[in-house]
């Protein structure tokens, strides 16, 4: 079973925590113990340095050699004397390196000539030599010449011990296990507060994470923690909210296909259901030749509806469905404007429609035939609501960084719930413009469709002086 990341948070604080506690533990007693050292070097030096002086100038004063027997004598009772409240242990040796007094009265008449210390000493220098002791204590001991006339005459040696690492982990175990076993509790204690506070945030998170894989698809989480913590948080409610949308999307589009299959059953059931009837009656026979001559003009007429609504939707799916496959080109709206006028002429001339065109914008970019689309389709729909004797206008200017093109009608009108809806497929804005006339409801959504391929906007709206305009929108073409 894998650790949570707050028991590894508290395993790791932990080990990191008792290891610097070691290391420093140890770093500081080594410290400690070469403080005692030192401490301990310089009193014994002193003392040596003062014992050799005062002998060198007693035995100057005497006018002797040496130490002479009652000279060693007295000094032994002193230095034993001396020697109760002392820490150091004193021996004065004489020129053989023979102990001739001594601090504890034990080691009178003992040759130290062979230590190392001693023997440096009788040299006439002054030197300091450690050992470690039976037990476990370390000891120090300072040897110096005492010397007439530049004579080495005899020897001080002194040496005192100090505590090691060694002996204050036995002496004081017991307080130290004490003191080591608090350490650990009250680090254990603070590095699982530091591991839950460090490890909030990535559980939040992780709930988040799994509200969401089991279908709460509006679960965020809040940011917090550390920087890195915060950029995971930031970057899932960022996908979050993608893989929302897309949902919203997909579904949306599910709805809008569902919707699609029922409008085209429902358009495709009134013609259908003509063609039959009209062809049930001519197969019975027995029909008289003008109502024979109606159901087959019924027919024909019905097919041919049908061969617009399958042409539209074909036009449909292939301007949604194209990626980046129109060929496009540096084109003038105003220019592709006149040519779809030109084009309608004789359709709008019979409605008694007049046609005008102003203005001017910045090239775009698109497809030609495309475009000319849009406008042929406006345009006939405008001049089929505009009555007889009204003018249709087209106005292009530029709009920032846009070209805009309004196709204004002088007809009816459009309201609000229309306008907002007149781009869905199937959608009649008059309810005179039923399925027997005009189109399937179809040539406005090719329109938004292909105003949208271009990177476009289009909108509908009534004009306060009556009649509706459609506004283009589309980006044009920076000039260098």
């Amino acid at each position: 079973m894998r650790s949570s990341i707050r028991r590894r948070l508290l395993l790791a604080f932990l080990i990191v925590a008792v290891a610097v506690a070691a290391v420093l533990s140890v770093y500081f007693l080594t410290e400690l113990e070469s403080y005692g050292l030192r401490k301990i070097e310089e009193r014994l030096r002193s003392e040596q340095s003062v014992l050799a002086a005062a002998l060198s100038a007693q035995i100057t004063a005497s006018g002797a050699s040496g130490l002479s027997d009652s000279q060693a004598a007295a000094l032994a009772n002193e230095l034993a004397m001396a020697g109760r409240g002392s820490a150091s242990h004193i021996r004065v040796l004489d020129r053989a390196g023979v102990s001739v007094a001594d601090s504890t009265g034990a080691d009178i008449g003992i040759g130290y000539a062979e230590t190392p210390e001693v023997s440096r000493a009788l040299a006439g220098e002054i030197a300091s030599a450690e050992r470690v002791l039976p037990d476990g204590r370390i000891g120090i001991s300072i040897a110096g010449p005492i010397t007439v006339d530049g004579r080495v005459v005899g020897v001080v040696h002194n040496s005192a011990a100090t505590f090691s690492v060694t002996t204050i982990v036995r002496d004081y175990r017991m307080q130290l296990a004490v003191a080591a076993l608090a350490f650990v509790l009250a680090t254990f204690v603070l590095t699982e507060l530091l591991a839950r506070w460090l490890s909030a945030p990535l559980r939040s998170l992780a709930q988040g994470a799994v509200a969401f894989a089991g279908g709460d698809h509006s679960v965020r989480v809040r940011p917090s923690g550390s920087g890195e913590t915060r950029a995971v948080a930031e970057a899932f409610n960022a996908m979050a909210d993608e893989v929302q949308n897309a949902l919203l999307e997909l579904h949306e589009e599910e709805r809008r296909k569902s919707r699609f299959v029922s409008d085209v059953s429902h358009e495709l059931r009134t013609p259908l259901t003509a063609i039959r009837g009209a062809a049930e009656t001519l197969l019975d026979g027995d029909v008289p030749e003008d109502d024979a001559r109606q159901f087959l003009s019924t027919i024909a007429r019905e097919s041919e509806r049908l061969a617009r609504l399958a042409n539209d939707l074909i036009t449909l799916q292939r301007i949604e469905g194209a990626t980046g496959e129109l060929p496009l080109s540096q084109v003038d709206l105003t220019s592709i404007a006149q040519h779809a006028v030109e084009a309608l002429a004789p359709l709008v001339e019979a409605r008694g429609v007049q046609v005008e065109i102003t203005g001017k914008a910045a090239p775009v970019l698109g497809d030609r035939d495309r475009l000319q689309q849009v406008f042929s389709n406006l345009i006939d729909n405008a001049s089929r609501v505009t009555p007889e004797g009204k003018k249709l206008t087209i106005e292009i200017a530029d709009d920032g960084d846009r070209a805009v093109a309004r196709v204004l009608d002088e007809g009816p009108g459009i309201g609000e719930k229309d306008a907002a809806r007149i781009f869905d497929r199937f959608y009649r804005a008059q309810s005179s413009r039923d399925r027997g006339s005009g189109g399937a409801g179809l040539g406005l959504a090719i329109v938004a469709a292909i105003v949208s391929a271009h990177g476009g906007t289009i909108t509908a709206a009534p004009r306060p002086e009556g009649g509706t305009v459609f506004t283009l929108r589309f980006p044009t073409v920076k000039q260098g």
